[in-house]
């Protein structure tokens, strides 16, 4: 693999600018950004073996690759790649003309496009070369500053993002040089190069980097996107403090590695692994100092009492008073407006397509347990929520039309996406006792934990116990384990059940219950599932990360299960 990565490098002695140098190794490492390997880290696995690799190839190809990573990777590779560049510029292998300037680029000013809605901003910074870079006459010693100030540069406030699932994008320096005019190639090579970087973060996914691009046509993309906005009032268009845009997408790129984790790269678009590197690296060259800008009808943050002050004007406003059913209008009033505060950066009050279709078709049924009565008049009271909402924040007719369009066709999907647990035979009293908090997530892996939560025991009666509480939930786990009361160390032995039975009612960690599923898809007996995740929680003690990984390695029990 890293021989036809080498060989591929070959083709950085042809690049004319240090710009599709850097598109092009960061099309590179985003051939492995997000993967995971079973054991180890894969940019350290990958990334940084790569670097060993071209350091020992020593080539004028590995030297430039090296250097492009010195400004590129994360800070281990930037370390390792700085010292290895160095030694092959010792040895005086040669290294093309533009090798001096990679990184070396100024911003030029940042811009964001912003929807009326409030769903995503587009964020557009611009940067240009520095001119004043030494050329191939400015002798070894320069080069040599170069890298290690790149390298430093590159590292300073690095953010060392979980690493989650991806594939590799498309040719990033082709991508821009297709834009390029042939006949403005030569001129732009001794030019300052200016090029934007272009990075839309989407608050519907937690206010995530969902894509990122670059263009060389940095007045046209400007031009272009001012006229969109003066002609049409669902967009704005203006400036962006460079420190602002620092923060702005270094917690845009940070929320998508969390948001990702383990799961499916179908979030961000097929082109984001190939400018992760690049995106990483121009930010830095931004100024830091500043507090992220807030997305657009941010609030201060909704106390329990202010949620329920916004609930009761609402229900007692015109667009309320159609609803038949007012106690289930207020439970589901209530759900609409946690979800806003507590999954869109405490803006109850917007509403879009996309919001309203998310909260809809994929929270509710995934996390809320709703009872036939709300789930009856959510949809209903969703429609008179949107015409409540969209004058507070000043929404334009078209964007309430679009709105309630598709909340109507939307409600017609609701009672096939929406499950109630209750329909597989479940008791409603019993998933209340297992879901008090109305985490509808959490049914399957607290029914795991807790399996005998009806009928009697002795004189126990099992259904007037509730796993919640810390005193029930022993009662029931020595009841799940009355054959073991004859173990010397039945007491430690119990302890360490309570402790993966809270660990699963609570979730954490997710790679839990995760391993748990995959053992018993594979056919095993749910008692010696749980003693593999006891002996894995007993050995790694208190270190969350270590666990989480500890999980994640687990894929089958070994011959003879730990007792």
């Amino acid at each position: 693999m890293f021989a036809e990565m080498l060989l591929a490098a070959r083709e950085l002695l042809a690049v004319r600018t240090p710009l599709d140098a850097e598109l092009m190794v960061s099309d590179m490492l985003g051939a492995w950004w997000g993967r995971r390997l079973r054991r180890g880290d894969v940019e350290e696995f990958l990334g940084e073996g790569l670097v060993e690799y071209a350091a020992k190839a020593g080539t004028p190809a590995a030297l430039t690759l090296l250097i492009a990573i010195a400004y590129l990777g994360t800070s281990r590779q930037a370390a390792k790649a700085e010292g290895a560049a160095l030694a092959l510029m010792e040895s005086d292998v040669a290294r093309p003309r533009w090798a001096e300037r990679v990184g070396a680029v100024k911003p030029r000013g940042c811009y964001v496009s912003r929807d009326a809605y409030g769903d995503q901003d587009t964020v557009v910074c611009t940067f240009a070369y520095r001119t004043d870079t030494p050329g191939t006459a400015g002798a070894a010693a320069s080069a040599h500053a170069r890298v290690a100030a790149e390298a430093a540069a590159g590292r300073a406030g690095e953010h060392q993002p979980g690493v989650p699932a991806a594939r590799p994008g498309p040719d990033a320096a082709a991508q821009v040089r297709e834009t390029r005019p042939a006949s403005q190639e030569t001129a732009q090579v001794a030019s300052e190069e200016p090029h934007a970087l272009v990075v839309v973060v989407d608050y519907n996914m937690r206010g995530m980097a969902r894509d990122a691009w670059v263009s060389s046509e940095v007045d046209e993309l400007l031009v272009r996107a001012d006229a969109e906005a003066a002609g049409n009032p669902m967009l704005r268009f203006e400036e962006l403090e460079p420190k602002q845009a620092r923060a702005l997408l270094e917690f845009a790129m940070r929320a998508t590695a969390e948001s990702l984790g383990r799961k499916s790269p179908a979030a961000v678009s097929e082109g984001y692994s190939a400018f992760h590197a690049f995106a990483r690296a121009r930010i830095k060259a931004l100024p830091p100092g500043r507090k992220r800008p807030a997305p657009l009808f941010s609030e201060a943050p909704y106390s329990r009492d202010r949620r329920a002050m916004l609930a009761a004007e609402f229900l007692a406003s015109d667009f309320a008073e159609h609803l038949s059913d007012p106690s289930a209008a207020s439970r589901c009033a209530d759900h609409i407006i946690d979800y806003g505060c507590d999954q869109d950066f405490n803006r109850p009050l917007r509403v879009s397509p996309t919001k309203c279709e998310t909260f809809l078709l994929d929270w509710l049924p995934r996390k809320v347990l709703l009872d036939p009565a709300e789930q009856e008049a959510m949809p209903h009271v969703l429609l008179s929520w949107v015409r409540f909402a969209a004058p507070r924040t000043g929404l334009p007719q078209e964007g309430l039309k679009a709105t309630l369009d598709a909340v109507w066709e939307a409600a017609g999907r609701f009672t096939e996406a929406y499950r109630d647990p209750t329909t597989f035979g479940l008791d409603r009293s019993l998933v209340r006792r297992l879901l008090p908090d109305g985490d509808l997530s959490a049914l399957a892996r607290r029914a795991f934990a807790f399996p005998f939560l009806e009928g009697t025991h002795g004189d126990v009666d099992l259904e007037s116990l509730h796993p919640a509480e810390d005193a029930d939930r022993r009662v029931l786990l020595e009841i799940d384990h009355i054959a073991d009361h004859d173990r010397p160390d039945f007491a430690e032995h119990l302890a360490w059940h309570e402790e993966i039975a809270t660990r699963l009612w609570d979730g954490d960690p997710e790679q839990m219950w995760e391993a748990a599923q995959r053992l018993l898809d594979l056919g095993h007996d749910r008692h010696d599932v749980l003693h593999v995740l006891m002996e894995i929680a007993e050995r790694i003690g208190d270190h969350p990360d270590e666990l989480a990984a500890a999980l994640d390695d687990i894929a089958d029990i070994p011959d003879e299960p730990p007792d």
